[in-house]
């Protein structure tokens, strides 16, 4: 079986009529299934967000530092995972992956200090790591070039729906059989998951990986490096970086204490609303990524992206008396918008040579996830510094008011007008490779 039948030209057009490999289209479903469960692990402390503060008498700082675990291992890793997924393939190395996840669950759930908690979650972000980098290896090597940002948008999706699943039905579990008991539930899917990789994905042979396998450290050095010198690959890498903290720093964590404690909802009914930000960044995603493809236009739908996530963002955070429906519907734009920067892992791609993907998606991913844990322990802080001490007579949690959770999140528009200026810098594209 032809594992491609379409023909490229030297621009990095395809021919008319595109077909997919059906066994490189099984593979990369198996590879996002995997980021499914990540992105599941990933928001889990916010539907902990009451059980963790009172096990580990942790302050809002301290929550903070605890989820954001899973970003800095998660963020440290891209560059390396870069490098790694470039020359030995995702079979390996998304199967040692699962099995960190896995191994990071049980030792989170387990945990009977907060630093016991943290290493679990540094453990799972090591192995989350790995997710984005494989799934965007395996669309570089099986998919046509002109459907690479659509096959981004369609991983996103499927991520993000692991976000929603998270956020709408972990607080249910825990609530039925104690978050202990969850954590450890999600290791066994992880081993699953894992016996999953190893037994049916398979790596494929090309010319370009060849040549990336067969690459010295200098070489490999001298590559990063080129990578690292791009200034476009820093503008667009610190864009997209910028447009995550939403979702990171607000959907991942704080936006369901801030639906709780500041607007009175109930938990579920918190985590229901929250998780429509990743139902909207699962419509969004592979919208923006065919519409970029079809106009064959990178930063227009970037600048509509970044604008509407920042008008959606100010009526979130500042709007007083919001409405459960009309807040429901704010937080799926919130997602859908914010979805956009997608795109940028298209261009990075497209202002660095071939072989050189898995290294430059490693690239943007850093800066992605570094901004999000910075955020995430920078609002807890800011929360405990303005905090005026309000104690849950009932459990002793520490609560946090309407005012104070708007003056924490100010971060948010703040980083998305950066990001606006920075993308006046970025150099459209057009779609085109630059080699």
């Amino acid at each position: 079986m032809n594992s491609m039948t379409t023909n490229y030209d030297e621009s990095g057009k395809c021919a008319p009529k595109i077909k997919i490999a059906q066994k490189g289209l099984f593979i990369w479903g198996l590879a996002t299934i995997f980021y499914f469960f990540d992105n599941l692990l990933n928001v889990s402390p916010s539907a902990m967000k009451s059980e963790l503060m009172l096990e580990f008498n942790c302050s809002g700082a301290a929550l903070g530092a605890l989820a954001s675990c899973y970003l800095w291992s998660y963020g440290l890793m891209q560059i390396p995972v870069g490098i790694l997924m470039d020359k030995y393939g995702p079979r390996r190395l998304l199967t040692v992956a699962s099995l960190s996840c896995a191994l990071g669950s049980f030792v989170f759930g387990w945990a009977v200090t907060l630093e016991m908690a943290m290493l679990g979650r540094l453990l799972i972000g090591f192995g989350a790591s790995f997710a984005v980098v494989g799934c965007t290896k395996i669309a570089s090597d099986w998919f046509p070039a002109k459907r690479f940002a659509l096959f981004i948008g369609l991983m996103v999706t499927i991520g993000m729906l692991g976000a929603a699943f998270g956020l709408s039905t972990v607080n249910l579990i825990v609530t039925q059989v104690g978050w202990r008991q969850a954590m450890c539930m999600a290791a066994v899917v992880g081993i699953i998951i894992a016996i999953m990789l190893w037994s049916l994905v398979r790596d494929k042979e090309s010319a370009s990986n060849i040549k990336v396998k067969n690459r010295t450290k200098i070489n490999i050095f001298k590559d990063v490096m080129e990578v690292v010198k791009c200034p476009q690959a820093w503008i667009a890498s610190s864009y997209a970086g910028l447009m995550f903290v939403p979702t990171l720093a607000f959907g991942a964590l704080w936006g369901v204490p801030f639906l709780i404690e500041a607007h009175g909802y109930l938990p579920m009914e918190a985590g229901s609303i929250v998780s429509l930000i990743f139902i909207g960044w699962a419509c969004g995603g592979p919208l923006f990524g065919w519409v970029s493809d079809h106009i064959g236009k990178r930063n227009l739908p970037m600048y509509i992206a970044n604008i509407t996530t920042l008008a959606t963002t100010l009526m979130i955070v500042y709007l007083p008396d919001i409405s459960v429906p009309v807040m429901g519907l704010l937080m799926f734009l919130l997602g859908f918008c914010s979805s956009g920067f997608i795109i940028a892992f298209a261009v990075i791609k497209e202002k660095n040579r071939p072989e050189l993907s898995g290294t430059a998606v490693g690239f943007i991913n850093t800066l992605n996830t570094f901004g999000g844990a910075f955020f995430q322990y920078i609002i807890g802080r800011v929360l405990d510094s303005v905090s005026t001490g309000t104690i849950d007579a009932t459990t002793g949690e520490r609560l946090y008011t309407l005012h104070e959770y708007q003056e924490a999140l100010i971060a948010l528009p703040v980083c998305l007008i950066i990001s606006l200026v920075i993308l006046f810098f970025l150099k459209e594209t057009n779609c085109r490779s630059s080699y």
